[in-house]
């Protein structure tokens, strides 16, 4: 009687043990699919006259054959004062826009670009203060 017991209760160990296997592996492969196909890549960095802040330019792409490239300017500095998100997002990649961008002084910024067409988004409230002044040209 103890043998089949025994019997029983190695077989349900088993048994669970390869049944969760499976179950964690399908897991595993559904939250894989879930996860988001976007990247971001820095593809110019701007530094300020003192080189303690840098305008950072980005491209992002999202996948697939119909979708084009999406770029963003951000301010990345020590002083948080300093710092800005998403000050200007254009569709495209950056010469496709003309976009240039260039320090004045140490917390003043130009960002300029020559094809309207492609500014997706302006943002002067992305700026963290007023210490950082940024301001927006258009080249024809």
């Amino acid at each position: 009687m103890r043998s089949a017991i025994k019997k029983a209760l190695f077989n349900f160990g088993g048994y669970s043990f390869w049944i969760l296997l499976v179950l964690w592996a399908a897991f595993s492969l559904t939250l894989k699919g879930c996860e988001s196909t976007c990247y971001h890549e820095v593809v110019k960095s701007v530094a300020s006259p003192d080189g303690k802040q840098v305008a950072e330019i980005s491209i992002g792409d999202c996948g697939g054959a119909t979708t084009d490239f999406f770029g963003g300017v951000d301010i990345k500095s020590d002083n948080p004062k300093l710092t800005a998100e998403n000050l200007f997002i254009f569709d495209g990649r950056p010469e496709e826009t003309g976009l240039e961008v260039r320090w004045v002084s140490d917390t003043e910024l130009i960002i300029s670009i020559s094809d309207l067409y492609k500014a997706r988004y302006i943002n002067p409230n992305g700026r963290k203060s007023a210490d950082l002044k940024v301001k927006y040209e258009y080249r024809k």
